[in-house]
Formats: C-alpha cells, structure tokens, sequence
C-alpha cells in the first residue's frame, strides 16, 4: 500500500466516524495491511502520518476525554492545502468533492478542481481515467437511467443515486426496483456488461434517506450475519435516530430498545457496539456474542 493510499484512508475513518474515534479503533476500521500489527509500529507509523496530514493543513483534533481523533471538516473546506495535483486530486476523491464530466460519449472522466471561479464553477486539475463498469455507472446516476447487471450471480434492476468512494473501494447507492429497497453494491462484484434504461426515468431521493443505508458494517467480505443488539434506556432515542425505525425489532418496557443489524464486516459493527461500553449487549447470534466476551476478556 502506498504512503498517500494509506494516508487517503486515514483520513476517510475519521471524517466518516461519527465521534472521536481511538487509535486502535481507526486500525480496525482500515483495510487489512494498512498498519503494522506490531503496537509499537504501528503508534510510531500512525502518529508520523497524523503528524503529516496536519502540515499538509488538515484539521485533526483530539479528544482528552475519549482519547480519540476527529477531523473537523468545516475548517477543512476552507483550508488551502499544499499538495501536488495528484495527491490533491486523490484527496477530493476521498472527500467526494468531484465533478462527473464527459470529454465524448464513450470516454468519460473525472476533472477534479482545485478552486472556483466567479461563476462558481469548478476549475479543472487533473484526469483520473475510470473502468467501463464505473463509467456506466457515474454517467446513469447523472442522467437518472435505470441499470440492469448480475451481483452475486443475481439479476439486478436498480435506479442508481450516487457512486462513493469508501474504505479504498468504490460503491454504488440506489433504490433496487427487485427488493424494493435502498441498496449499496461494491461496483467490483458486478459482472458482466451493465444495461442502461431510458434518461430521465426516475427522480432521486433526498439525500438523508441514502445516509441510513452506508454503515461500515454493512460492507465487507463476510456473509451476512443478522446482528441483535439491546442497548440501555439512556441510548434508546439516539440508536433509533441514527439507524432508523427499520433497525428496531423491540422497544421494551423499561425504555431499552433491542436492534437488528444485518452485518457484513463483525470487527466494524463491534466497534460500533463497544461505544455504547456496559451500556449494550449483543444478543445474538451465539457465536458472536460469546466471540466478543473473549476479546474483551483477551485485553484484560
């Protein structure tokens, strides 16, 4: 892995995170290989690219209280940062501060800006040249056309909202017109060519209705596993809040609230549950409740 790949996720776990995250947890939200499993290694790699990503202007903060790191993106949107073109058009990507151009009908790309202009359009940088699977993909979710393709030797009908590039891979957001429900698909498990509908045949939801739908826990290389987690009184609102009234299986009578999860990545929904600290307790499966009591009890 590269020096700015591993630095490009860094930054991508704490401005996805939704508050302060620890050292350790960051390690556990990256890709495998990312740092060293050697503790000492990988405090002294972790602290020279925190180290790095401030000179370059990037405004991490940390929190005595928890010991964790967050990046506050409102300053760092306003901030002039000193990179060179491909490391700053690779920044925007992390950041999704792009812009989906065609230069003709079978070759489009990204041009990522740098600035803008009076108009308050985005002045072009750089070209990154995209494979055909994603191209098909940014140029149905701007002309608002259905595609049909194979994911998980499964035919799928999807009306596309957004292309994201998350955790060192890119995903596609829409409403499956198969299950009747908004869908995440990792773009790379898509075979096969991807059929294009008509322009113009659907109108895009609100944006806060995608954001319910991309939990890190819900991408991974694992089979699917439904999660049951209970979480105390005092949590109650939040959790249903942040996952949405769907997620709720029972709202007990003690006011504690019991939620379902369906969980692809266990070490990212694990994280998760353990900011809750003795306020949550995984309920099912077996194997992954007794499988989180002896990792707690192995950093004893």
């Amino acid at each position: 892995m590269s020096k700015l790949e591993r630095l490009l996720n860094l930054m991508a776990a704490m401005v996805e995170a939704a508050r302060p995250i620890t050292r350790d947890e960051i390690k556990e939200k990256l890709p495998a290989g990312t740092y060293s499993d050697n503790k000492e290694s990988f405090r002294r790699t972790f602290e020279r690219d925190k180290d790095e990503l401030k000179k370059i202007g990037i405004p991490i903060l940390f929190d005595e209280a928890t010991q964790g790191y967050s990046i506050e993106t409102g300053a760092s949107k306003e901030q002039s940062l000193n990179l060179e073109p491909d490391e700053l058009a690779a920044l925007h990507i992390a950041f999704n501060l792009v812009r989906f151009q065609t230069s003709d009908k079978d070759n489009p790309f990204w041009k990522l800006g740098s600035h803008v202009n009076q108009e308050g359009e985005v002045q072009p940088l750089t070209e990154i040249p995209l494979d055909p699977t994603l191209s098909v993909l940014l140029g149905a979710a701007t002309e608002r056309q259905s595609v049909n393709f194979t994911y998980n030797e499964q035919d799928r009908e999807v009306q596309p909202h957004r292309v994201t590039f998350k955790r060192g891979r890119w995903y596609l957001t829409g409403y499956d017109l198969n299950r009747e429900a908004n869908r995440n698909f990792r773009v790379n498990r898509i075979n096969g060519k991807v059929q294009l509908g008509e322009k113009g045949s659907f109108e895009p939801p609100e944006q806060i209705k995608l954001e319910l739908n991309e939990f890190p826990w819900r991408y991974g290389e694992e089979s699917a596993r439904t999660v049951t987690m209970q979480v105390e009184p005092s949590q109650a609102s939040w959790i249903i809040s942040y996952l949405g009234e769907k997620s709720v299986q029972k709202i007990n009578d003690d006011g504690s609230v019991v939620i379902q999860e369906s969980v692809c990545d266990w070490k990212a929904f694990r994280s998760f549950a353990l900011t809750f600290l003795d306020g949550a307790e995984i309920l099912a499966p077996k194997e992954l409740r007794e499988g989180i009591k002896e990792w707690l009890e192995s950093l004893l």
